[in-house]
């Protein structure tokens, strides 16, 4: 991918992702306000419902308390209808429908307190029949007697209709606390409503009476919902019923939460894919560019190496050198010198190749390694004296016997060596330090050169990292090394720690495992 075309992809994919994010936010938001406005049906129906069972248990202790007879009396009077219909529909020649109809009304106004409050209840019975008659023009038919009981029984059927006017009544005279948080909490379980609520009754004046749990009392500045719960003989409200759920939205998202719980989890996944895009595509950038700086400068360092080969090849052709032993010997190393340059060059990155397959299997053996730490360091020593630098060596550990492999771990260490030596100013001054730590190695190699940024700390040891990037040769080398010794310290086991300062200079610590 062009890397131009990465930053475009980026605008587009975040203007993409946003727009989800916010289309899914409101689509959550009107379904919370459906929600909210399912339950409000649900509790106002609820309410309404206990209103009326309110009501009628009223009406039955009412009648309990004061007129248990009452329906007797009235049933004495059942045969005075106040209305009787008959209506005949000739059908045919020989047949024809007769339907009558007669009912009895009552209306009785029954007192239930010295003030004037009532209960005023309308009974009302009534009998109706069909019948078909053949008729015959001949004879008339007898009247049978099964016929006649049915026309003259008065089998009434009864209807009743009460209403309380109760406009004097004590509120606690007419509902029982117990019983009103009975009938709410069961309206509402039927609703499939468990929520924890709080009721209690206001008057007409919206005063708080003492029909009140202590759920309301706490929380009655909540939004509220409320339902007439007794009116007078003109429906007009007296007393109001008012529901309070102080956990309403926590109740809501545990009825709803498998929905709720998968949309949250989308919009993570998305997220999440998100950003691992995104990272993934810088990562690949910032990739590109540091293969294009690790090409320039590979490109660099082959350049030098094969110039100076090129001239020794061509001064070789020169009668006069080729005659001449000493010119040849000196061209002739001059050439074998360039060329193992340009053969480490490439082992170092075949090496790495072959690290990062984990194709690298260590040949462990039991090495001295204080004596091979001297061996490299005694011809390291030697490029460091030409810049007129110097090198200490301070040997603290006692036990430097263990098993390690010898070609990776003197590689290792002249790449830390030649680090140190890279970045540091003219006259470098580099030490070596070795110490036990317990069963670890401990091999420190410290510089007062040119130091690091802190955020770079953890760059350094990346491939292709270098603190110098682009076409800026100041510092030579392919940002290889570090990325190397970190893998040959991890394939032994060991840890690495890098202590540095910007132009104080840097120290790096390996431990290695000696058991």
């Amino acid at each position: 991918m062009n890397n131009k075309f990465i930053p475009i992809i980026s605008v587009f994919m975040t203007i993409s992702l946003i727009v989800f994010v916010t289309l899914q936010f409101y689509w959550l938001k009107n379904y919370y306000v459906a929600l909210e406005q399912e339950f409000s049906n649900k509790v106002y129906s609820a309410l309404e419902n206990t209103s009326k069972n309110i009501a009628e248990i009223e009406v039955e202790k009412l009648f309990n308390e004061n007129y248990a007879n009452l329906r007797d009396n009235v049933k004495a009077n059942k045969d005075k209808p106040s209305l009787t219909t008959i209506q005949q529909t000739q059908d045919s020649g020989t047949q024809k429908s007769i339907v009558y109809y007669r009912n009895l009304t009552e209306t009785i106004k029954l007192p239930i307190s010295l003030k004037g409050d009532s209960l005023r209840l309308t009974t009302m019975y009534t009998d109706d029949a069909a019948y078909k008659v053949k008729k015959d023009t001949t004879k008339r038919e007898i009247l049978t007697s099964e016929l006649n009981q049915d026309i003259r029984s008065g089998d009434y059927s009864l209807k009743e209709f009460v209403e309380v006017y109760g406009n004097n009544l004590p509120l606690d005279k007419r509902v029982d606390r117990a019983v009103l948080d009975s009938v709410i909490t069961k309206e509402l379980r039927m609703k499939g409503i468990s929520a924890e609520f709080g009721y209690g009754v206001t008057d007409k004046n919206n005063k708080l009476t003492n029909i009140v749990n202590k759920v309301f009392k706490e929380k009655k500045d909540a939004n509220s919902y409320s339902y007439p719960l007794f009116t007078d003989n003109k429906d007009r409200t007296l007393y109001t019923l008012a529901l309070v759920f102080p956990k309403k939205e926590y109740s809501l998202a545990m009825n709803n939460w498998p929905m709720l719980l998968g949309t949250f989890l989308s919009l993570l996944t998305i997220l999440g894919i998100y950003i691992i895009s995104i990272n993934y595509m810088m990562r690949q950038k910032k990739l590109a560019e540091v293969k294009t700086d690790f090409i320039n400068n590979m490109s660099h360092e082959f350049k030098t190496p094969l110039a100076t080969i090129s001239v020794a090849t061509d001064s070789l052709a020169n009668d006069k050198i080729a005659t001449n032993p000493d010119k040849v010997k000196y061209y002739s190393n001059l050439i074998k010198q360039e060329n193992l340059r340009m053969k480490k060059q490439v082992e170092n990155v075949l090496n790495m190749s072959k690290l990062e397959r984990n194709e690298v299997e260590l040949f462990l053996k039991e090495t001295n390694v204080r004596e091979l730490i001297k061996k490299t360091t005694e011809s390291f020593n030697l490029i460091i004296q030409q810049r007129n630098g110097k090198l200490t060596e301070e040997f603290n550990a006692t036990h430097y016997n263990f098993k390690i492999d010898e070609f990776h771990i003197s590689n290792m260490l002249v790449n830390l060596l030649d680090n140190a030596n890279k970045y540091s100013p003219e006259a470098p001054e580099i030490s070596i330090k070795t110490k036990n730590e317990g069963n670890w190695y401990v091999l420190e190699v410290a510089d007062k050169g040119m130091g690091m940024e802190t955020h770079n700390k953890t760059k350094i040891f990346e491939k292709f990292f270098r603190e110098e990037t682009g076409n800026i040769h100041n510092v030579k080398g392919q940002g290889l090394g570090l990325s190397y010794v970190k893998k040959i310290v991890e394939l032994h086991k060991g840890q690495i720690i890098v202590e540095s300062q910007k132009d104080l200079g840097s120290k790096f610590i390996i431990k290695l495992p000696m058991a």
